[in-house]
């Protein structure tokens, strides 16, 4: 049985919410956002999303100018080169939240909570955060930018664009290798004590990179971490690389112990060989891991 949020975030999918005169939010993007939480690129703009709770939303690129997030719980979310122009997030729960290359010009964060939120090249020309928590907050290269005329919303389907490929940075399948490799010696100091930000932001983005900062906090807050053993790449299966992404199918043996309190928890802790596919993608000029599934 679906719980009364669920229906009272229904009706607002299929309700229309004006911010800018002659503008509103596309009802299907809305509808997409609030049963998926995932809506990179959508349209968004004037939403009313006030108090509602898009913990871990993936909203990469979105246009979301003018929009109404006042009280909303947003922990862990992804606004990574959204546009958030005029924006209301007073007193909203941004911990974590990943602002980089988005443009909050004029944005309303009057006592919000950003504490370890990533604002790496945000746009933050004018905005408002009287009372708002910065601790741990990532403010490297966050600055001014002259206002620019707006852009308009993509159209559907949305095509994706891109450099040309050229410009892409060269990956070969030793390169995907090695930047896998870097992750799985990076755990032991992202997942446990400095619990190090900028190995993560370096080597992910995209979905990893919201659940890796997710896993960080909740080692942080519950005094605990994860110890590692061995970590393998036993074998590549598969390499394909098209344009600015690429996936990579490889065997992995790892051993992990998670840690509560300095006591270990044996129903957390493994050694295991998995098949697992990882999903790459270049991001500022560099390859990241944006996902991995694991191969049935």
């Amino acid at each position: 049985m679906k719980s009364p949020t669920y229906y009272f975030l229904s009706v607002l999918a299929l309700s229309v919410f004006w911010a800018v005169p002659g503008r509103a939010v596309d009802p299907e993007d809305l509808r997409q956002l609030l049963d998926t939480q995932r809506c990179q690129g959508c349209d968004l703009r004037g939403a009313n999303l006030e108090g509602v709770d898009l913990r871990s939303a993936d909203l990469t690129e979105a246009q979301l100018q003018g929009a109404n997030l006042r009280n909303a719980d947003l922990k862990y979310s992804n606004f990574r080169g959204a546009n958030l122009t005029n924006a209301v997030m007073i007193a909203a729960d941004l911990e974590a939240v990943n602002f980089s290359d988005a443009v909050l010009r004029n944005a309303d964060v009057r006592g919000a909570n950003l504490t370890d939120a990533v604002l790496t090249r945000a746009n933050t020309c004018g905005w408002r955060r009287d009372g708002a928590r910065l601790e741990g907050a990532n403010l490297q290269d966050a600055r001014c930018v002259p206002d620019r005329p707006e852009p308009q919303p993509r159209p559907r389907p949305t095509p994706e664009i891109r450099p040309t490929e050229e410009t892409a940075p060269p990956l070969s399948q030793s390169d995907a290798v090695k930047l896998i490799e870097d992750w799985y010696a990076a755990k032991e100091k992202i997942f446990a004590p400095p619990f190090d930000r900028e190995s993560v932001l370096q080597l992910t983005t995209g979905v990893l990179l919201t659940d890796a900062l997710q896993a960080m906090n909740w080692l942080r807050e519950n005094n605990a971490f994860y110890k590692y053993g061995i970590r393998r790449v036993e074998s590549v299966d598969r390499f394909v690389r098209e344009g600015f992404k690429g996936t990579l199918e490889l065997t992995v043996t790892e051993e992990y112990s998670l840690y509560e309190n300095n006591r270990i928890n044996p129903d957390r802790s493994r050694f295991e060989t998995k098949d697992l596919r990882y999903f790459l993608e270049v991001v500022d000029g560099r390859w990241k891991i944006a996902d991995y599934e694991e191969i049935d």
